[in-house]
């Protein structure tokens, strides 16, 4: 694959060639040609072909079901890159599957403790943002996460524009076999930014035990902005943190 390094941007096809744009802004051009599709599906060359092709429609799917169960921190907390970031971590849990033939790995029998602190923005690392450690308790009934008391504006590496501040805890619990998921929120209200001492403050979700579900727990902090009594969010959500701090 080459990339386009002068002042002329083609996007479409000229004879065996074809011309694009990335999601990245970049001008790609590529040759046509390959192995053809029946090949690729019959010829025993390329069996590790097939292999992989497997596992990666599996980690795909597994990426797309966390993504749309967590569907409140993608909206306010992605740093534009969430699926392939994700898909890359479900491919890892994939791989990791103890017991199955390659190309009949399972994500849901691989190990998702390897999804632990994964960060939904990767331009907001939550321990970057928020100076204090937060308490975490992974109870066998419950997760509960305490916040101690800080000062919004000397433990907060706040977004330009923001007024008020709310943490979050929320439960994914997903059905990979299934193929279904729900979510639940724990969640405060939205706390103003000064240079006054915030309370220290709780949050809590317990952990269902339903047979054939996973659960994922992630703690958010968002940043709203106030106008005329109300909080809206920012334009920029990709500083909100978000990260995963428990898998059951």
């Amino acid at each position: 694959m080459a990339k386009q390094a002068g002042y002329i941007k083609l996007e479409g096809t000229i004879g065996d060639l074809s011309f694009y744009k990335n999601r990245d802004g970049n001008f790609i051009a590529r040759r046509k040609g390959g192995v053809t599709k029946k090949r690729l599906l019959t010829d025993p060359k390329f069996q590790r072909t097939r292999e992989n092709m497997q596992e990666f429609s599996k980690a795909a799917t597994a990426a797309k079901f966390l993504k749309n169960a967590f569907r409140e921190i993608e909206l306010k907390s992605n740093g534009g890159k969430l699926h392939n970031r994700l898909y890359s971590m479900a491919m890892k849990v994939v791989k990791s599957d103890p017991v199955s033939a390659r190309g009949d790995r399972k994500f849901e029998l691989g190990d998702m403790a390897l999804l632990l602190g994964f960060e939904f923005s990767e331009k907001a690392v939550f321990s970057n943002v928020l100076k204090k450690q937060p308490d975490i308790l992974d109870d066998p009934a419950y997760v509960s996460v305490t916040i101690p008391e800080l000062v919004p504006m000397k433990y907060l590496l706040y977004s330009q524009g923001s007024t008020h501040y709310r943490f979050s805890l929320i439960r994914a619990a997903v059905d990979f076999e299934a193929n279904s998921f729900n979510t639940e929120i724990s969640t405060v209200v939205p706390m103003l930014i000064n240079n006054l001492s915030s309370p220290e403050l709780t949050l809590t979700l317990p952990k269902p035990a339903v047979a054939g579900e996973k659960y994922f727990f992630a703690l958010t902090l968002e940043f709203l902005t106030q106008v005329n009594g109300n909080q809206y969010d920012l334009n920029d959500v990709s500083q909100n943190p978000a990260y995963i701090l428990s898998v059951v």
